[in-house]
């Protein structure tokens, strides 16, 4: 049996990045495996390149080039949504992720909010704001009920999402994202959502725009403190997986959301091809 030899870049430094570059060194195929930037850990895996960060769109490609890669894995969502899938393409190099308009599903909560709503796609009531005071005035609507969600619209390292439980949390969350810049240019816009409850499912689903196939299911836990009393964080631990998630439910999530979120993306000009992120709510609806 004959492989082609290949050299595959990984951009990313973080947990999953290692995971990744663990299971590319299975294949036979591969010879060098280099991480931008990496970290300490995925050193011993992978060739670190640590002046190069995840963001360096111009860089990373020079180096795609300099260094004869022949595929590459673009996993973190800023360099997605800054196009590093769209950049290597143009160079030649064919990658796994998304392009930048089809990365905004999840570089931008309006996009995706819109989305769902245009195509019917189950999600949480809710309103978009670019204005402070407006956002304010409709907080203060007596038919506003609390807990409330409010969402920085764009990245924001997983802690974008503030959920107060009162009318006077909920004004000080707007202050802090809207005046302040607590997430910078991301909190430009800001959705305004219900409050769902119920058990949180992740499913990450692998998808060419068209066939999807799905993870195994977790339970993610991003809130700080017992009891979900803190701030929202990038994950606190995960149980997969998730035991709320039955075959049956899965089935309905993979009619009524999955294949139509893909239809709807396709519509839009922007079909996502790479790791889908669904975040479910089992409601008691």
């Amino acid at each position: 049996v004959r492989y082609i030899v290949m050299n595959l870049l990984v951009v990313g430094g973080g947990g999953r990045e290692h995971a990744i570059i663990k299971k590319l060194k299975e294949n036979p195929s591969v010879e060098t495996i280099y991480a931008l930037p990496g970290n300490g850990g995925i050193a011993a895996d992978a060739v670190c390149v640590p002046e190069i960060g995840a963001r360096d769109i111009d860089k990373i490609v020079d180096f795609a080039r300099s260094h004869a890669i022949g595929f590459a894995v673009v996993a973190p969502d800023d360099p997605l949504a800054l196009g590093c899938v769209d950049r290597l393409h143009e160079a030649g190099v064919p990658c796994f992720g998304p392009s930048a308009k089809a990365a905004r599903i999840e570089a931008s909560k309006v996009f995706s909010k819109n989305l769902m709503k245009k195509y019917g796609i189950p999600t949480a009531r809710y309103q978009v704001f670019d204005d402070p005071a407006a956002a304010l005035d409709c907080l203060r609507n007596p038919g506003v009920s609390f807990p409330a969600v409010i969402k920085a619209d764009g990245l924001a390292l997983g802690k974008g999402v503030l959920i107060p439980q009162t009318l006077k949390e909920a004004e000080w969350a707007v202050k802090v994202i809207m005046e302040e810049g607590a997430f910078g240019d991301s909190g430009n816009r800001i959705v305004i959502e219900e409050f769902l409850t119920g058990p949180e499912v992740s499913v990450l689903a692998f998808t060419d725009g068209r066939s999807i196939v799905p993870m195994v299911s977790s339970m993610d836990h991003k809130r700080a403190g017992d009891g979900d009393t803190g701030l929202n964080t990038g994950g606190m631990g995960t149980v997969a997986p998730n035991p709320c998630y039955t075959p049956e439910i899965a089935q309905t999530c993979m009619e009524t959301i999955f294949l139509p979120t893909l239809a709807a993306m396709r519509a839009e000009g922007c079909p996502f091809k790479g790791c889908l992120y669904f975040g479910l709510m089992l409601t008691p609806e």
